[in-house]
């Protein structure tokens, strides 16, 4: 029988640590010896054991909870996990108020997180007491999954998917579950948004479909053959066709009951829903001597775009004319308003930023470099396309000052023609092209594979004794 080697015991510097070898292992084993205090260690210990304080605690035992709040809200999201885990008190003040307050603020923040909150159910969890909600977790995984769907759009690309028209696309509108196209030949096809497959396909025109809008009861088209019609959205039937316009419907925004359609005749006319079929016309406007290329409106004013590259604002319901913006040197292509915000795009390559209630311009974006065709403007994003075939995205914030600064640009070469129109939310952009295609960028689906993935990694194992993966 051989006999073990024999190996002495190392010393590591100090007393309490000697590392021993072990037959079993075939390893040295660090073992460490608890150290002897002396009398007035042991009350040095027991002093500042004494002297330590749970601020959080105390605060809400004195009912200060909306100081531990603001303390805890000075964190940032990572370090507010980690406080999770220092006791059960803060773990449950931590996940229920102060993730719960955070997730609101951010939603009520940003209209793109609203959308985002209607679709994925989240507010039956929100504006109600802490005590009514059973799992409290549920606002640390909303928060994760906003703060990943932010970095998708900072920094990270989009899962793409691409639909293939059979003529050139001119006007794109989605709603939760289908793409709806309006195509150069005339007809309008409906795409499943998750599948990608096409539901139906329809001539609605005899030329050209320029522009869709739609609610949950109707779709309504716009064409170059100077025709504005309202079709059903269950059975694809024409239940109004209106010849207002002698020349070709360029633009048409529908908001609640009200509807406006932009003309090339340099009129825009407005229409209200009686019922969920029936629409009547409210007035017409005319709107500049030249074509009204682009409209938009909201409660208070409604913004035209003309071929002159003017920008106009007026009121409502009166329909005054109260600003004539300047400062594109081409024809504007496209309008979206938000609140007493508006982005227009124009063939002077250039997107603008205008505070319509006081008729200014705020920021100019100049990074396409070729004509910007259309322009999209949701929350505090703002997306353009170019006769290039790329997509340009702007993230854009106010400064305490009030002066609009862009936190972040990027662009995406998506088409192979030039992009006519564009769609935003906060999950996705959806663009269209001369090329015959649509294009799905999805960051939400990005972001939503990123996390599956994360929770179905297996765990990892971990040795007792190594300390290390096996």
């Amino acid at each position: 029988m051989p006999i073990a080697k024999y190996r002495p015991q190392v010393l590591l510097g100090t007393d309490s640590h000697v590392m021993q070898w072990n037959p079993a292992l075939q390893i040295f084993r660090v073992n460490r010896y608890q150290r002897q205090f002396s009398l007035d260690e042991k009350i040095e210990k027991y002093r500042y054991e004494a002297s330590k304080l749970d601020f959080l605690e105390e605060l809400l035992m004195r009912n200060m909870d909306h100081c531990a709040e603001y303390i805890v809200s000075l964190l940032d999201f990572e370090d507010q996990l980690n406080c999770l885990v220092v006791c059960q008190l803060w773990n449950e003040f931590i996940s229920g108020h102060v993730f719960k307050r955070k997730v609101e603020a951010l939603i009520d923040n940003d209209e793109g997180l609203e959308h985002l909150a209607e679709q994925e159910h989240w507010n039956t969890f929100l504006y109600i007491p802490v005590n009514e909600v059973l799992d409290c977790s549920i606002y640390k995984k909303m928060l994760a999954k906003i703060f990943l769907l932010k970095d998708m759009w900072r920094s990270r690309e989009p899962k793409a998917k691409r639909l293939f028209c059979d003529s050139f696309v001119l006007s794109i509108k989605t709603d939760d579950d289908r793409i709806y196209c309006g195509l150069n030949n005339g007809c309008i096809q409906a795409w499943d948004l998750n599948c990608l497959g096409k539901i139906r396909e329809q001539e609605c025109h005899d030329k050209g479909v320029k522009c869709i809008d739609m609610n949950t009861k109707v779709f309504l088209t716009g064409s170059y053959d100077t025709t504005f019609k309202v079709w059903r959205k269950d059975n694809w039937t024409c239940v109004k066709t209106f010849s207002c316009h002698t020349d070709s419907v360029w633009d048409l925004r529908l908001h609640n009951n009200v509807v406006a359609t932009a003309g090339l005749d340099g009129t825009v006319i407005m229409y209200d829903f009686v019922s969920d079929y029936e629409v009547n016309v409210r007035c017409y406007i005319q709107a500049h001597g030249d074509l009204v290329s682009a409209v938009d409106f909201g409660p208070d004013y409604l913004v035209t775009g003309y071929e002159d590259a003017n920008v106009g604002v007026w009121t409502l319901p009166a329909g005054q004319q109260i600003h004539n913006m300047l400062g594109h040197n081409g024809g504007v292509t496209g309008v979206q308003l938000q609140m007493n915000l508006a982005a227009t795009s124009s063939y002077d390559a250039t997107v603008r930023l205008w505070d319509v209630e006081e008729g200014t311009c705020l920021k100019t974006f100049n990074e396409p470099d070729s004509f910007a065709r259309c322009v999209a403007f949701h929350g505090m994003r703002i997306v353009s396309g170019d006769f290039g075939g790329n997509v340009h995205f702007w993230d854009i914030s106010f400064s305490p000052t009030g002066k609009v600064q862009v936190d972040n640009h990027r662009a995406w070469e998506c088409h192979k023609g030039h992009v006519v129109c564009i769609q935003l939310n906060a999950c996705r952009i959806i663009s269209g092209s001369r090329d015959r295609h649509v294009i799905v960028n999805d960051f939400w689906a990005k972001a939503l594979d990123a996390m599956s993935r994360r929770e179905s990694k297996p765990p990892v194992k971990m040795s007792r004794f190594l300390r290390r993966p096996l």
